[in-house]
């Protein structure tokens, strides 16, 4: 039979073990076991989701920003470039701009995609602004093509021309 997965190791489990047995309690019922009473308790569908997702974090170790240690971002402080709630862009001097920088970065190479900073410094425009205009002339004008993975190590999206434009 496999055993439980818990956050931390043996001395950690042993220390808050020995902590509940001082206090007067199991060390079941402060849940510093690897035992039964980790698993989570069926709840009704009237309980609130607060209720219900308290328990998945029960026995994690916390950071000080409030996440679970290995978390995958980097850099919790800066927040996640995000495109929703912009509503439909529509086609403007700097759509005109990132597009014909693009179209003559990609002849320069060969008729490869082309990086966001590449595109930035052609058009003139900050970076951001510029993945912005790209994501619009992507999803929404369908004039460009976004490759993910081209490179090896992945250097992030590359961006091309729509093939028959």
């Amino acid at each position: 039979m496999v055993r439980k997965k818990m956050e931390g190791d043996e001395e950690q489990r042993r220390a808050a073990a020995r902590d509940a047995e001082r206090a007067g309690e199991q060390p079941s019922d402060r849940g510093a076991t690897t035992g039964g009473s980790k698993q989570r308790a069926h709840m009704r569908t009237s309980t609130p989701h607060e209720e219900k997702t308290a328990s998945l974090h029960r026995g994690k170790q916390q950071t000080a920003t409030g996440g679970t240690q290995g978390s995958s971002r980097a850099d919790a402080s800066s927040p996640a470039r995000s495109f929703t709630g912009r509503g439909r862009q529509d086609y403007s001097e700097a759509h005109e701009r990132v597009f014909e920088a693009l179209v003559t970065a990609q002849e320069k190479h060969g008729g490869e995609g082309v990086h966001a900073e590449e595109i930035a410094r052609s058009a003139g425009l900050p970076a951001e602004e510029t993945r912005a205009v790209l994501h619009d002339l992507s999803d929404t004008h369908g004039v460009v093509s976004e490759l993910q993975g081209a490179d090896t190590p992945d250097l992030g999206p590359r961006y091309e021309t729509r093939p028959g434009l």
